[in-house]
């Protein structure tokens, strides 16, 4: 294996570094486990379950996966090599008794030292080594085949049936033709309306009594709405008892070939006497059973192991846990802001005056102590980005797959951080942007070789942070998106108007009306119209917004902005007329005392010029039919929203506060403009205004003026 040098030059481990030994740690200990229960069968001298090494390899699969994903080469390399031996025997090719088996367990002693080590730039040339080394070995070991034998030649089954048996399965029926069981082949007919169900119900029953080689469509004379399938079976039980055991309409049991055991239909109580009654395998000095192949083994692995302790600090736990938690901590808050309510009217009067300052010391170390708190709580609750491209990365592959279409996929800021819940529901919303530019905007190989493109199609996908905000960017290099097009679709399907006066970047936005698609065939990939809705709608949700952006001929890009939480967040409380308001301070860029004859006019918008740029004005009191101050003074609050900014015009500004929103109950519970409501401690409730709505809305308005 040529030698691999690590990226990774770093005293400490990372903050990456320690979410992957979090992540390949919980992969370890199940490799670990299966690794010794496939010892206690190889031991036994019992037939070594094949899925037990199907869950091995699925595990050496995971890890070289996670491994990739962060950069750590060496490691994907060590997995990658092991997959080698575990395919070979899932495959049949090496034995259960092939010394390479022992080399499983010292690679997953090497997966746990390099994880203790990671970080470590010393330790690094050692690990490469190490790996080196061991993979030489692997290499060496998976030459050792083992040659097929004919068993095949004499069974009584159609050629074309054992010519479409894929290597595993081939292996599954010599195993058990070596075992001595009865093969048969069982032949069904289904209502191609639930076959699914059907097929589903017979193979689970016939697991009941054995194994389940191979599952293949069978030709044969059937009505046009069935559908005949054959399943190779390989069981202990004769075909007669199989047939007697499946009670199923429309099904015959042939055998195949006649095994050497004999039909062991007992009871389980009969089944464990006989057991029992086998004769026993002690040594010849009645010592435990030996095997040389095992014990090699265990003192390989006891000669790796340096310490049983777990190798991360971490703790998984459930979200709704830290919803809890958080939620007590914002019950805190607005009881600390009510002790300091009462510590400011004790002040006033003299009797009491020491005892308020007494209390306001208490509640001075109690709002340290509860922003400690709360900060604690809000970084349990970050999670980067990283998990989420993961999950794009295979819909990307199976995409590439069903379509045809080679794409490059890039990342960048996957270090970025967001709120758990928030993450969680962005998946949705970044699939569908993800799988529509695959099916709409990435033409065909031959279609980019005519246009002069690169064979291949690029999407890229950028996160960074901006302020209290997290800014995704996903641009795709495509055939861009067509406004007139868009716009003819959409009066089609009566989303819109003839007569509407629509600028471009309008039209561009009505992809994201419901039931709006420009395809006229629905595929497995998209063309229901519902994409592109689920994303405004799901960002919406979160307080978030999404632009979008296209050139015809050479790509589109959407920008999806969010908060970094949901959780407590700290709010602008504005009045207008009688009402109260809170903003979350984090899509507060400044607020400015103005004069109202400062404010501008043009086309019907009120414009002011803020230090030579033009902002955009919105009332407050318009947005929600509420009366004003006549005063010829107001505050204006600038909202940012990403690149977007907005000026809210209010009465007057009531200070800051800590607060966690609460969703509304009750028949109006979804208000536009309105994100939920939050109290105030003892001076009642106030509503949350939607950020992202106001500015949204603003925007339209001042894009149709």
């Amino acid at each position: 294996m040529a030698a691999k040098k690590s990226k990774r030059k770093q005293a400490r481990p990372s903050k990456a570094d320690l979410e992957f030994v979090a992540e390949a740690e919980e992969i370890l200990e199940r490799m670990r486990e299966d690794l010794a229960n496939l010892s206690d069968q190889r031991a036994s001298g019992t037939e070594v379950d094949p899925d037990l090494v199907n869950s091995i390899f699925r595990s050496a699969h995971s890890m070289k996966g996670l491994a990739g994903l962060f950069g750590l080469e060496t490691m994907s390399e060590l997995a990658h090599h092991l997959e080698d031996i575990l395919d070979s025997l899932r495959l049949g090719r090496l034995s259960m008794e092939s010394p390479a088996l022992n080399l499983l367990d010292e690679a997953v002693e090497l997966f746990s030292l390099l994880m203790r080590r990671l970080g470590d730039s010393d330790f690094e040339p050692e690990a490469q080594s190490s790996v080196e080394e061991l993979v030489n070995r692997i290499e060496a070991a998976v030459q050792e085949r083992v040659e097929s034998d004919d068993t095949l030649t004499g069974l009584d089954l159609d050629p074309s049936l054992l010519r479409a048996l894929t290597e595993y399965e081939e292996h599954r029926l010599r195993e058990n033709i070596s075992r001595g069981r009865h093969v048969a082949l069982v032949d069904s007919t289904f209502e191609i309306i639930a076959f699914e169900e059907g097929l589903s119900e017979l193979s689970e029953a016939i697991r009941e009594v054995g194994e389940v080689v191979s599952t293949l469509p069978s030709p044969g004379d059937a009505p046009e709405s069935q559908i005949r399938f054959s399943l190779l079976v390989a069981s202990d039980l004769s075909s007669d008892d199989i047939a007697e055991r499946l009670d199923f309409p429309d099904t015959q049991v042939r055998l195949v070939i006649a095994g050497t055991t004999s039909s062991s239909s007992n009871s389980p109580e009969e089944t464990a006497t006989s057991e029992e009654s086998k004769p026993s395998q002690a040594g010849p000095n009645g010592s435990e059973p030996q095997n040389p192949t095992a014990d090699e083994a265990a003192a390989d692995l006891s000669a790796g192991i340096g310490s049983l302790k777990s190798i991360s600090a971490t703790v998984r736990v459930d979200i709704h846990k830290l919803d809890d938690l958080m939620n007590l901590v914002g019950e805190l808050t607005i009881s600390r802001i009510a002790i300091a309510r009462i510590a400011e009217k004790l002040a006033t009067d003299s009797s009491t005056r020491r005892i308020a300052s007494e209390l306001s010391k208490a509640h001075k170390t109690l709002d340290r102590k509860l922003k400690e708190l709360q900060s604690s709580v809000l970084d349990v609750r970050m999670v980067p980005l990283r998990q989420i491209f993961e999950k794009l990365s295979r819909v990307a592959r199976r995409l590439q797959r069903d379509l045809g279409k080679t794409v490059n996929l890039e990342f960048s800021g996957v270090d970025t951080e967001l709120d758990k819940l928030i993450a969680e529901k962005l998946v949705d919303p970044l699939m569908h942007i993800v799988r529509n530019s695959f099916d709409h905007g990435i033409e065909s190989p031959e279609e980019r070789v005519k246009l002069g493109k690169s064979r291949d199609g690029n999407i890229r996908i950028d996160a960074f942070q901006r302020g209290n905000h997290v800014v995704i960017q996903i641009e795709d290099d495509g055939s861009g998106i067509d406004p007139v097009a868009v716009r003819a679709k959409a009066e089609a399907l009566g989303l819109v108007d003839a007569d509407a006066v629509l600028t471009d970047k309008e039209c561009l936005s009505l992809i994201f009306a419901p039931g709006f698609s420009t395809r006229n065939e629905v595929s497995g990939t998209s063309g229901r119209g519902v994409g592109m809705d689920v994303v405004r709608s799901n960002l919406s949700d979160l307080g978030g917004i999404v632009d979008i952006s296209s050139q015809l001929g050479r790509g589109t890009t959407l920008t999806l902005t969010l908060p970094i939480t949901l959780a407590i967040i700290q709010a602008l409380i504005v009045g207008v007329g009688k009402q109260r308001f809170a903003i979350p301070l984090n899509s507060v860029l400044e607020t400015l005392l103005i004069d109202c004859s400062e404010i501008q006019h043009s086309e019907g918008r009120e414009i002011l010029n803020l230090r030579g740029e033009p902002l955009h004005l919105r009332r407050l009191s318009d947005e929600f039919g509420l009366s004003h101050s006549e005063d010829e003074r107001q505050y204006v609050v600038v909202l940012a929203l990403g690149d977007l900014r907005v000026g809210l015009l209010v009465d007057q500004l009531d200070g800051q506060l800590d607060t966690v929103i609460k969703s509304i109950q009750g028949p109006i519970a979804q208000v536009r403009g309105i994100a939920g409501a939050t109290e105030l401690g003892d001076r009642g409730a106030v509503l949350v205004i939607d950020v992202s709505a106001i500015i949204e809305d603003a925007l339209r308005r001042r894009d149709a003026a």
